[in-house]
């Protein structure tokens, strides 16, 4: 049961942003505030496991201040209203985040540890190993999907290699061959 507070002033990104989670499997409680205003108080009273915050929040409540207020198992991702650098972090979203990338990059903080050390260890593809892989298929290089899904480059590596363990092929074209005869891309895509 993850508890998920979203303090966000705008009104649409907070509907927005909870439609999102409410999508996502193994949700449970959502908090929201809309300023900094009794935002410690929500945070002494609610103690949640997730806080998306954004960073005009951030600047009129120092970090510091708020982390106190936080158990020590609580993740932060702080939500921006720019689009993001290509090397930014997973722990940042932004309101630019096409639906699919903001749902990767939350379900990373709201399934359950053990399902994603299941689907780690099993020899089926991840849904983030799918996604790499359909952009692999599509001929773009690591730095490409490092940048297009707002990941590291050694990130899409690792899923790179794990890609390559579990369906024993090496090559590209071989990746891509897969990819279209299980319907993670269609041949049309191919240019």
């Amino acid at each position: 049961m993850i508890r998920i507070l979203i303090a966000e002033p705008s009104y649409i990104l907070r509907k927005g942003l909870i439609q999102l989670i409410n999508e996502l499997p193994d949700t449970s409680e959502i908090e929201v505030v809309g300023s900094h205003l009794g935002l410690i108080e929500v945070l002494n009273h609610f103690s949640p496991d997730l806080v998306i915050l954004n960073t005009s929040i951030a600047v009129a409540i120092p970090m510091e201040e708020i982390k106190i207020h936080l158990p020590d198992t609580s993740k932060i991702i702080h939500l921006i209203n720019t689009p993001l650098p290509p090397d930014s972090t997973s722990q940042q979203i932004s309101i630019y985040d096409s639906k699919l990338v903001l749902q990767e990059k939350l379900s990373h903080y709201i399934k359950p540890e053990q399902v994603h050390d299941d689907e780690e260890n099993s020899e089926e593809l991840t849904s983030r190993e799918k996604l790499i892989l359909k952009h692999v298929a599509l001929g773009q290089t690591n730095k490409e999907i490092a940048s297009s899904l707002f990941i590291s480059t050694h990130t899409v590596i690792s899923h790179r290699k794990n890609i390559t363990r579990k369906l024993d092929i090496k090559s590209v074209s071989g990746l891509t061959v897969y990819a279209i005869l299980n319907g993670i891309i269609k041949m049309e895509d191919i240019s």
